[in-house]
């Protein structure tokens, strides 16, 4: 036998070699079905099958290319990578580098993902918003110290009303350290300044170069701050994750810097309605208790008259009553009160010869003896 023998070693070495050395299967689109979907916690891998109706292929995708959305099983999907042998198992594996859903970018299938899973948390809803004060004298700014949002912002203030005072939080508001430089922002802003509102801000881009605001942990951030956030990224058209989370949102950086800094002579005349609002709310309360104290009064003496006349009623009754029992009505009657000494005599056995009595008539008295 003049054939050479390999080991299987070999000819899996010999076969990856092949495959390494083949620059289309080095960078190489893959359109199929994710089947079989796994992750392995220890790596923080993904394995999974892509297939259609006649092949499949065995793919991995290693940490330090994970997606920006959720993989997920008979999701269509485009995949760029290149074509390995795993020699332990002599089999031949998908490498991806980058993975999208077909037909939909990566992005924004992210984006939506994450929105819908912020949402279902409550970080939208109108019960957690601060209010946005209308005369803040501190406003924070988280932006580029570069970029035109923050000249926008700050010429904007300037010429409204120049006593607001603007603290600038510097941050990187495009690329992979977006999000962390951002969130870190937010987090010191809230730490360290005494600060009234903070506007978080950037101009237009795509969305791409917007995605830091699309991030996890920057709309964490702005939900978990005690302090009022306005979002001003990009442009009306543009929206972010930020503006879903933010307490307001403004349509452009210049409109965030209207919405904190109302303009003296505005001031002046909110100040000017506000107290005239309140001079005439206290002189209709002064109103409201004069009349009462009116109402009062009247009830007042229209009780005291009232007793007054039952009082007056009740002692002409009495009256009535005590001069019933005067004993002179009596004597005008033709009856005679007796008296001996001091004492009046109610029966003739209290008399007896020779007694000085006193008889009393209803006009006089006239003393008498008894025989």
């Amino acid at each position: 036998m003049t054939e050479k023998v390999f080991t299987v070693a070999e000819i899996t070495k010999y076969i990856k070699f092949s495959i390494d050395k083949d620059l289309l299967l080095q960078n190489v689109w893959i359109k199929g079905e994710v089947s079989n979907l796994r992750e392995y916690r220890s790596g923080n891998q993904l394995y999974f099958t892509l297939k259609d109706d006649k092949a499949q292929v065995s793919c991995v995708i290693f940490a330090s290319n994970r997606l920006a959305f959720d993989l997920k099983d008979n999701m269509e999907v485009i995949a760029r990578g290149k074509v390995s042998v795993y020699e332990k198992r002599g089999v031949y594996t998908y490498q991806i580098q980058h993975i999208e859903p077909a037909g939909i970018g990566a992005l924004a299938i992210a984006f939506e993902q994450l929105k819908q899973k912020l949402q279902s948390e409550g970080l939208f809803s109108t019960e957690y918003k601060q209010s946005i004060p209308m005369y803040p004298k501190n406003v924070g700014v988280i932006t580029s110290p570069t970029g035109a949002a923050l000249h926008d912002i700050v010429s904007t203030i300037r010429s409204r009303n120049p006593s607001v005072q603007i603290y600038i939080v510097p941050a990187v508001v495009q690329g992979k350290n977006a999000a962390p430089s951002v969130t870190n922002a937010i987090k010191l802003a809230t730490q360290y300044a005494n600060l009234d509102v903070l506007i978080l801000a950037r101009g237009g881009g795509s969305i791409e170069e917007l995605w830091g605001f699309n991030e996890e942990s920057v709309a964490r951030a702005i939900f978990e701050t005690s302090i009022p956030v306005i979002s001003a990224v990009g442009h009306e058209v543009d929206f972010t994750i930020a503006d879903f989370v933010a307490d307001a949102r403004a349509a452009t950086p210049t409109s965030a810097g209207v919405m904190v800094s109302l303009p003296k002579e505005e001031y002046l005349q909110q100040l000017v309605s506000i107290s005239d609002k309140l001079k005439h709310l206290l002189i209709n309360k002064v109103q409201e208790k004069n009349m009462y104290i009116a109402d009062l009064s009247f009830s007042l003496k229209n009780a005291i008259k009232n007793i007054i006349h039952e009082k007056h009623q009740r002692f002409l009754i009495l009256q009535t009553k005590l001069e019933a029992l005067d004993p002179k009505l009596f004597i005008k009657k033709g009856y005679v009160m007796v008296k001996k000494a001091s004492s009046f005599i109610k029966s003739a056995k209290q008399l007896k010869t020779n007694d000085r009595i006193k008889l009393s008539f209803f006009d006089g008295e006239v003393s008498a003896l008894i025989e």
